[in-house]
């Protein structure tokens, strides 16, 4: 590298990181204000940036949003724009700003098409730029130089608030407003980008292949259908019916406790796997693995290890442009 100082990509996608609301105190409603910081604004207002990292800023082919209003085909342009960036000797980490809502999503997403071994690292913010103890601006300057970090090549996508460092597929949102939304509820946090300034890793990945992405989406307009059904008490078929009718080539099953449909949700289910839908179990709950029984190797479901059924939709979609095989998507399941 010509600068002692690493370089690093900033993508903004948008959400409440560069929201702005209508006073300091409002913290709840800014969305409905529509507004945001300008281009380039969130980083002008952080100059402690240029003293970390060379940030260059690229702009995405689709206009800033919140992270609800994204979808597949945004994602998957995403993802083509991060692969080249790190493709890029000249480049040694990416850093893309998302709104919390779906961060999540788009990261284990992300960790399953990008290249490795460069850090990509999604960061966001639980108040607004506008609000009294904003977050974001920190939050960013922790993702930068964890993107930066030499030690944290290797680690596959990975996600920054709050000074800690998660891994994308075990890193989940478990609150509505609090800074420390996000956790890991099986695995716990890969590390901390600490008050010092130190990036420290006490654990990696072990679903994360390292000589390649798990996916290839170049060639890809869309993904799949897949839909997410949570079951609960009186639950029957009429959603699992109705995701059939609409085109859905896989279901993700929310089942209660450790993947637990209603018997009529499972009556449906069946009539889905007759028809070739693949059927994927996953729970409700939270946190924990849903093993795959005997009657559901005999139907041919498949289960969701322990991803929270979101982020099951999100493998099951890619997988599915590669096979309908329960065995193999079970498999898949199983490593990634």
């Amino acid at each position: 590298m010509s600068s002692a100082r690493p370089r690093v990509v900033l993508m903004s996608t948008g959400g409440t990181i560069d929201s702005v609301g209508a006073d300091r105190l409002d913290l709840a409603w800014y969305t409905e204000s529509r507004n945001r910081l300008l281009d380039g604004q969130l980083v002008d207002s952080v100059a402690e940036l240029q003293d970390l990292a060379v940030v260059e800023e690229v702009a995405l082919p689709f206009p800033r949003r919140p992270s609800y209003a994204l979808g597949t085909r945004e994602w998957l342009e995403l993802a083509r724009s991060v692969n080249k960036l790190v493709g890029r000797d000249d480049v040694d980490g990416v850093v893309i700003t998302h709104g919390t809502n779906t961060l999540e999503e788009t990261a284990y997403f992300l960790h399953l098409v990008v290249q490795p071994p460069k850090p990509v690292v999604l960061v966001g913010a639980m108040r607004p730029s506008s609000g009294l103890g904003a977050d974001g601006y920190l939050n960013l300057v922790r993702a930068v130089q964890v993107a930066g970090a030499a030690q944290a090549r290797g680690h596959g996508v990975l996600v920054v608030l709050n000074d800690t460092i998660y891994g994308a597929r075990d890193v989940t949102k478990t609150a509505t407003f609090r800074v420390e939304a996000f956790q890991a509820p099986d695995a716990g946090p890969l590390g901390y980008a600490d008050a010092d300034g130190r990036i420290v890793f006490y654990h990696r990945p072990a679903r994360f292949l390292a000589d390649g992405p798990a996916f290839a989406v170049d060639d890809l307009d869309d993904l799949p259908r897949v839909d997410v059904l949570l079951s609960y008490i009186g639950a029957d078929g009429t959603f699992v019916d109705a995701a059939v009718a609409a085109g859905a080539k896989g279901i993700v099953s929310a089942g209660t406790g450790a993947g637990r449909p209603t018997p009529a949700e499972e009556e449906a289910y069946d009539r889905a796997l007759a028809r070739g839908v693949v059927v994927c179990q996953s729970s409700r709950v939270g946190s924990g693995r849903v093993s795959r029984s005997p009657s559901m190797v005999r139907r041919g479901t498949v289960a969701a290890d322990n991803l929270q059924p979101w982020k099951a939709k999100v493998l099951l979609s890619l997988a599915l442009t590669r096979t309908e095989d329960p065995t193999a998507l079970q498999e898949m399941f199983d490593r990634l």
